[in-house]
């Protein structure tokens, strides 16, 4: 390919978007709804974990929780998008005392791969 037919880097011709990591952490059985608002704001990929809340039994007792276990729900999305996540997530714990949970991000400071890239803002163009 001759000097003048070479495209410029991925990162020149395009704006980049910054991205975080998404982590959610529910009451087990509420991760499909979490998942749900992930897919309306363009995340790609959602990775759900199960996990156990670390209260000893005594406190648990006392509060008449039987079942401590929980889902971890974790996403890559573009900043750009937290604020709309954050605001229907936090409408989703509002929404019914069981419904709890917390919810944090982590900035991702770089990506591997302009294709991982592509795949986790959504800009895959034929």
């Amino acid at each position: 390919m001759s000097e003048e037919n070479k495209k410029p880097p991925f990162e020149q011709r395009e704006d980049l978007q910054k991205l975080v990591l998404y982590t959610v952490i529910v009451n087990y059985g509420q991760e499909e709804n979490i998942v749900r608002i992930f897919k309306r704001n363009k995340s790609s990929a959602q990775f759900v974990l199960n996990g156990e809340g670390t209260a000893a039994k005594d406190i648990l007792d006392i509060l008449a929780i039987d079942d401590n276990r929980k889902n971890i729900i974790l996403s890559v999305v573009s900043k750009d998008a937290v604020s709309d996540i954050k605001s229907e997530i936090d409408a989703y714990f509002v929404a019914s005392k069981r419904n709890a949970g917390i919810a944090y991000t982590i900035d991702l400071s770089s990506v591997i791969g302009v294709k991982i890239y592509k795949f986790l803002t959504q800009t895959v163009r034929g």
